[in-house]
């Protein structure tokens, strides 16, 4: 599973590269990602212990949480996933699909942490 999500993901950036972040092969290859990813995780969305994605959610949360704190403003979907693609992390939506949230409420989550 892993190596097909690897295989899309590089697919998609060379794409996003080549004609930009709105193309729409870009976008097929996006909806085709999170439709893997959806897949996968249908039916829970609890992560095996030795499970990739489990390390690579929990570092794009850190980063997410980072970049918040270092700008002091959280990021646009446009600019994390800018910022997800040059770091090797997951895009805004896959990581909205695994915490289960809209990006606004993710937002909301991340800036009360950064504030306590």
């Amino acid at each position: 599973m892993y190596n097909r999500f690897e295989k899309l993901r590089k697919l998609l950036d060379r794409e996003i590269e080549k004609n930009g972040l709105n193309s729409r092969k870009a976008e097929i290859l996006s909806e085709k990602f999170n439709k893997i990813l959806n897949n996968y995780y249908q039916k829970e969305r609890k992560f095996k212990e030795d499970n990739i994605l489990k390390e690579k959610y929990k570092l794009s949360l850190e980063r997410l949480e980072k970049k918040a704190k270092k700008s002091k403003k959280f990021p646009s979907i446009e600019d994390w996933n800018k910022y997800a693609k040059e770091n090797d992390l997951l895009s805004s939506e896959s990581i909205k699909y695994i915490s289960g949230i809209n990006w606004h409420e993710l937002r909301i989550r991340i800036l009360s942490e950064i504030h306590k």
